[in-house]
């Protein structure tokens, strides 16, 4: 497994998981980012209704699963935005819904096929919006997925 992709700059490489998904509510805001494909974070997803809460450490994280998600290719200029959207704030984590912070993510990459030479993943280090605030009585997303859990909910 590769483990670090030389042309691409770490500190503008997000992994979404929720309603920044293609194809869910939040998605314009992606609006000049590149989709890299899909991707991969070890951690628990849990329902607070139009959106998902991710967690990766700490006791309501144990068993970790697999997160299912897209790694984007962010302008810097497009963090200050987001990072509104997610009400993080960087000067007052107390304040902050979501904390933007690094993890290691499984990009899938589209652009290799498995073959017995190579394997069809890289891992990264990106950076992740976790959330913040108590999830105590909040239901897991069991699937990790959170476009199946929405339209399962929808059907």
């Amino acid at each position: 497994m590769i483990l670090r992709e030389p042309d691409l700059d770490e500190n503008n490489l997000l992994f979404v998981y929720g309603t920044l998904l293609s194809g869910l509510s939040n998605h314009h805001y992606m609006a000049g980012a590149t989709c890299l494909g899909p991707a991969t974070l070890p951690g628990v997803l849990f329902d607070l209704g139009s959106y998902p809460g991710l967690r990766v450490t700490g006791e309501l994280a144990q068993p970790l699963d697999l997160v299912l998600g897209e790694l984007y290719k962010i302008e810097p200029s497009q963090w200050a935005h987001l990072d509104g959207l997610e009400q993080f704030d960087p000067h007052s984590e107390s304040n902050s819904m979501y904390l933007r912070q690094w993890a290691q993510v499984t990009w899938l990459r589209p652009d290799l096929k498995p073959n017995l030479k190579t394997e069809a993943a890289t891992t990264l280090r990106v950076q992740v919006y976790v959330y913040n605030w108590p999830l105590e009585g909040r239901p897991r997303i069991e699937n990790g997925d959170f476009r199946r859990h929405v339209l399962s909910q929808s059907a």
